[in-house]
């Protein structure tokens, strides 16, 4: 793969400045639709080399994840009381509703963009905010759907816009090559017309992520408060933790190569797959045996027409003496 080429439409380079102002707002100032609120540390080096190439802009991004999610409930009344409750202040800054999958309401227990600190001084329980239960699940209700407690690891996610699928073939290509196999274009939009919609590479590893259900929102209990239970024990937790922390690590591998491939992509000086140094196609290297043959070949018959006339001359200079 070559350079990447110029013809860049302008209805790209508008959405790509908009974005680049957008970016370069200070983190104080800056919010975006997730649940952090700003880009992930994680991915702000990949974001800022990717956007510096020409017809390549990041739109949204999460550098892999563990979070702990209390789904909502999927009537509007019990959405909007929630909602309410959060802005009377009943809920603190990690523990936010969030939208869940446009099935209602949810809310974010715990959300962190980093390996689990090892050394952690509280139980996992308390850092996801359950309380340890018997292990025995609801009895699910007629008229009340139950609202579970997700555990997730989500390995990174990127969206790349690019001005056209010229532009999009060296991000797939890295993508694929450096272990997101499950990356493609989100749409096929991008082919109704040279200034249509940009192609957006959507660059993903569904390989990586898992999920488990550790709780539920326990409401039953008329006497007390609803809590929200947890199903499993803390060292199951901690199983979980180990695998996350472990996936963490492949994805940070998978991301630095993705990062070098594109780069290398995109200027030219990718190197083919499983070729070293001085690697020559046996085609022509054939050919350029063969030619060298020739020339050695033709080399010596030259040097023996050269040797004759002088053993000739010697031979009469011999007789005369």
């Amino acid at each position: 793969m070559g350079q990447l080429p110029e013809n860049i439409p302008t209805p790209f380079t508008a959405r790509k400045n908009k974005i680049i102002e957008e970016l370069a707002i200070p983190d104080e100032e800056y919010t975006d639709l997730s649940p952090k609120g700003s880009v992930d540390i994680g991915v702000r080096d990949l974001i800022r080399d990717i956007n510096a190439l020409p017809g390549l802009v990041t739109t949204s991004s999460c550098a892999g994840r563990i979070s702990v999610f209390l789904e909502g409930r999927r009537d509007g009344g019990s959405v909007s009381r929630q909602l309410e409750s959060q802005q009377d202040g009943e809920q603190d800054d990690q523990r936010v509703f969030a939208p869940s999958g446009g099935k209602g309401a949810g809310r974010w227990l715990y959300v962190s963009h980093d390996p689990f600190p090892e050394n952690c001084s509280t139980s996992l329980h308390e850092a996801f905010g359950l309380v340890p239960g018997d292990g025995k699940p609801p009895v699910p209700k007629a008229d009340r759907a139950l609202r579970l407690v997700r555990f997730h690891y989500d390995p990174l996610i990127l969206h790349i816009m690019a001005a056209t699928l010229t532009h999009a073939n060296p991000v797939l290509a890295s993508a694929s090559a450096s272990g997101f196999r499950e990356s493609g274009l989100q749409s096929l939009r991008c082919l109704e017309g040279e200034n249509g919609p940009s192609p957006i590479v959507a660059v993903r590893s569904a390989g990586l992520q898992f999920e488990s259900v550790i709780g539920y929102y326990d409401e039953d209990d008329e006497s007390m408060e609803p809590v929200i239970r947890s199903l499993v024990t803390e060292q199951y937790l901690a199983m979980l933790i180990a695998m996350s922390n472990e996936r963490f690590k492949v994805n940070s591998e998978r991301r630095d190569r993705f990062r070098t491939t594109l780069l290398q992509a995109c200027s030219g000086s990718g190197k083919a797959k499983g070729k070293p140094d001085g690697w020559e196609d046996p085609v022509a290297r054939r050919e350029r045996k063969r030619a060298e043959g020739l020339a050695r070949k033709k080399l010596l018959e030259s040097q023996k027409v050269d040797a004759e006339p002088a053993g000739q001359d010697q031979m009469v200079e011999n007789m005369l003496s």
